[in-house]
């Protein structure tokens, strides 16, 4: 038989089963999140992002580097004695302007051979893993295995996650117990090899009923590093402390402003690393009007000197003009005192953007922002650039910097 009567046998026969068998629907739901733009700054190239050196983020509006690309799809599969059975996947696209993909190191965590790499963006299964919800025997929880983003506690005008276990693992999830919702998971570092990795024990209770208008949650995560001698090259891994990560988190909905509050205090442990903070989160709607405000103070404690303390302080609002039309103003401030007795750095970021959206509310998705946005920063903040970073190739010999640009955001 010739291959092209083969293949066409296969096609016959494919497509008289197909017109036969019942189809089977399968109920699937679509969601995701992206966003991507274009910048330009005023000296002359492409956008250029403000961060300062020792603080743990920087405030977004106006201030994103990046495309993010995450569409999810979960299908449910099936159902059994009232839980549902279903997939997930999310192939995700993320990378800052100017970064590469899949680039050749000469040694592991060493040096990039030059040209290595792609500009082009690839995408990557952020996530895939299956689950089981409403699950009677594990008191209406949920059962799931797989590569996933996991427990991410996000604060927002400066994107920032207080919690986060992503990774390779399984769990049992948003059990009912008798104060609230409790969740136990096992975690992997899909980048950890055969012989050395690190596996963290989250472990949340959330939905707390302790105020009229409130909720307490409790995280508390261990982690300690797993590892065995490499048998090809006799090498065994470095040693890795043990790690502990304990958080509160106190919410409140329409007590202060009539807006949310989200008020936390976290410890971390890992070896002689000790980090502390406190961070306040509120909201509040005044007319046609948006106000966000966070602050956060955060001390961190490291051997010889290498710690820091990190406060920061912002507030965003954002109005409705007329139809579609939105104007946005954010303003941010960071300073580190370093443990080394250098001088403590300094940073101020503020950002003008007019907005046209898909509704008359703040959260209305798809938006597309005009922005601009100026940077302040002190002597101490300059000298301690990165000098392979964007801002201090541009702006290195600078104490101020302004990029403008446009950028589009979705979430469904």
């Amino acid at each position: 038989m010739t291959n092209k009567a083969l293949l066409a046998a296969i096609t016959a026969t494919c497509a008289a089963v197909t017109a036969h068998a019942d189809p089977l629907p399968i109920p699937i739901t679509f969601s995701g999140y992206f966003r991507a733009g274009i910048g330009i700054n005023a000296r002359g190239g492409t956008q250029v992002c403000a961060g300062l050196p020792g603080a743990d983020t920087k405030w977004r509006l106006g201030n994103e580097c990046d495309y993010v690309i995450e569409p999810n799809l979960s299908a449910k599969l099936a159902s059994f004695e009232g839980s549902d059975w279903h997939v997930h996947f999310m192939p995700g696209v993320y990378r800052a302007w100017g970064g590469k993909e899949f680039q050749t190191y000469a040694t592991p965590g060493g040096d990039v051979f030059p040209n290595s790499g792609t500009d082009e963006l690839v995408a990557r299964f952020g996530q895939v893993y299956g689950y089981g919800t409403n699950i009677s025997a594990l008191r209406n929880g949920k059962l799931w295995a797989g590569r996933r983003y996991y427990n991410r506690l996000q604060t927002g005008i400066n994107d920032q996650f207080l919690e986060i276990n992503d990774g390779d693992g399984a769990g049992i999830e948003d059990m009912d117990v008798v104060v609230g919702k409790l969740s136990i998971a096992a975690m992997l570092n899909p980048r950890g090899s055969a012989n050395n990795n690190r596996v963290t024990v989250p472990v949340r209770l959330t939905g707390i009923k302790d105020l009229p208008s409130g909720e307490l949650a409790l995280y508390v995560t261990p982690s300690m590093q797993l590892k065995s001698t490499d048998q090809s090259t006799n090498e065994t891994p470095a040693e890795e402390p043990y790690g502990l990560a304990v958080g509160v988190y106190q919410t409140l909905n329409g007590v202060l402003f009539g807006g949310n509050t989200l008020v936390g205090l976290k410890m971390d442990w890992f070896g002689t690393t000790r980090n502390s903070r406190v961070v306040l989160q509120q909201s509040a709607t005044l007319g046609g009007t948006v106000i966000e405000g966070l602050a956060e103070y955060r001390i961190k404690k490291a051997a010889n000197n290498g710690g820091n303390k990190w406060f920061g302080i912002g507030v965003r609002s954002d109005s409705h003009i007329a139809g579609p039309f939105r104007l946005l103003a954010e303003a941010g401030h960071d300073m580190v005192v370093p443990d080394d007795g250098s001088r403590t750095r300094n940073m101020t970021k503020l950002t003008l953007a007019a907005a046209a959206s898909a509704g008359d509310q703040a959260g209305s998705r798809p938006t597309i922002r005009l922005f601009v946005t100026h940077a302040i920063w002190d002597e101490a903040a300059r000298v301690s650039f990165d000098p392979s970073s964007r801002l201090a190739q541009v702006y290195g010999d600078q104490t101020m910097g302004t990029t403008v640009g446009l950028q589009a955001e979705a979430w469904w």
